[in-house]
């Protein structure tokens, strides 16, 4: 038998480039959440937590109360929460550090998370070390960009198994932060043929690491003196068809769906809540292959949103939309009212999506272990083969898929045999 994998360290992580320390945009579009302090594993008062990159032509249930027969929202609400599945890092708009969030989750008593910072996975990699750190599960995630037909931005979660990777999911956030780019100049552009003179640079310094947008022209002209308050900001020159919009480069719904599938993830909208009107859209996204929608984030909206997933077969998702900004204002990672019930049901739909890209992964393997195999019986430079790091309840799937075709698989003696993880590496003989 030969190993097709140098027996050598991991590599290690490319040093990044100085951080520019983000703005705090988000006191000005709070909305109500559960609190949690440290430590805590259960919702304890109402608190408002704000969202600077929410979309700012949602309005919070379109300001209509919908009433139903719905028993199931709250069969389910105890031993909350084990899960917190919308996080963010300074990798997009959130202040503490990919680690900083996954430790402070943890500490929470959070034990099923993700990463899903705005259009990037930038942090996933140094979340993920993390995680096996403390032992806790992390999936990659990201918050896609998207825009219905007449304007309305949504935002769409995607979730993805361990040691996934995507060039084609990549490549196309590349292309919206590129487009936020552009954008933003645009609106600069805008406001100079107005008399109001921002420069470009100090834009970038409020956005810190994430892709510039709407609420940093804001603040930037607010720091200026052209407007009294972020609101006003809107109000005058940035709303949308206002004297400085600049339409987004957002694609559709539909097409980040596909984009999440196609890499082999879960979709699921983001705060429905904030959506012009959810009780037509959910249905529709549904049609074009969502697979849940966020319910647990406030208690006053499970009941509506509860109802609203289980009348259109959707998984019921919870995450607390944790930046970081304030601790006073906004929902701690776990504060959230997110049932063990719902997180299993996630890890059980989950675990089936995932089958497929993480067979074609160890076949791409298994296919370059042989090519290795070769090269060495040919007396050339053995290369190494990539670890891939899969979940544990994802072992015997992976064992069974490398017999099939051919080969087996060696899990990593580092790994405690009580860790989320295992790490392997691929064999043939």
């Amino acid at each position: 038998m030969v190993s097709a994998s140098a027996s050598g360290k991991k590599k290690k992580k490319v040093k990044k480039s100085a951080k520019r320390k983000p703005v705090n945009l988000q006191s000005n579009f709070a909305r109500k959440c559960i609190s949690a302090s440290a430590g805590m594993t259960s919702p304890s008062k109402h608190a408002s937590i704000s969202a600077d990159m929410f979309p700012t032509n949602h309005n919070d249930d379109s300001g209509q109360h919908h009433h139903h027969n719905r028993n199931d929202a709250h069969d389910d609400t105890g031993d909350c929460s084990c899960g917190d599945f919308h996080l963010h890092s300074i990798c997009s708009d959130g202040k503490l550090k990919p680690s900083e969030v996954i430790e402070k989750a943890a500490a929470n008593g959070v034990t099923y998370m993700s990463l899903t910072d705005h259009d990037t996975m930038a942090g996933v990699a140094e979340a993920m070390e993390t995680a096996k750190r403390l032992d806790v599960l992390v999936f990659p995630g990201v918050e896609i960009s998207a825009e219905v037909k007449g304007g309305e931005n949504l935002h769409i979660l995607g979730y993805f198994y361990p040691g996934s990777n995507s060039v084609e999911l990549e490549a196309q956030l590349e292309k919206i932060r590129t487009g936020r780019h552009k954008r933003g100049k645009g609106m600069l552009s805008k406001l100079a043929s107005m008399g109001i003179k921002l420069e470009w640079d100090r834009v970038l310094e409020i956005a810190g690491e994430a892709a510039p947008g709407r609420p940093h022209v804001a603040q930037a002209l607010v720091e200026g003196g052209f407007v009294p308050n972020f609101r006003e900001a809107f109000n005058r020159y940035l709303h949308n068809n206002g004297p400085a919009y600049v339409e987004g480069e957002h694609f559709p719904p539909e097409e980040a769906i596909k984009l999440i599938a196609s890499a082999g993830g879960v979709s699921v909208l983001a705060h429905p809540w904030c959506c012009k009107n959810p009780l037509t859209l959910v249905p529709e996204l549904a049609k074009l292959g969502i697979q849940g929608i966020e319910v647990y984030h406030d208690i006053s909206k499970i009941d509506t949103y509860g109802y609203l997933a289980t009348e259109s077969g959707l998984l019921k998702m919870g995450g607390s939309d944790f930046h970081g900004i304030d601790p006073n204002t906004e929902c701690a990672p776990g504060g959230i009212p997110f049932p063990r019930k719902q997180v299993e049901a996630f890890l059980a739909h989950a675990k089936s999506v995932w089958e497929r890209p993480l067979t074609e992964r160890l076949r791409a393997m298994i296919d370059t272990a042989k090519q290795l195999m070769q090269q060495q019986i040919n007396g050339n430079a053995q290369e190494s083969v990539e670890e891939l790091l899969v979940w544990r309840e994802q072992l015997d799937m992976a064992q069974q898929t490398c017999a099939a075709l051919g080969a087996e698989l060696e899990v990593l003696e580092d790994e405690s045999s009580t860790s989320q993880y295992r790490t392997l590496r691929v064999h043939v003989s």
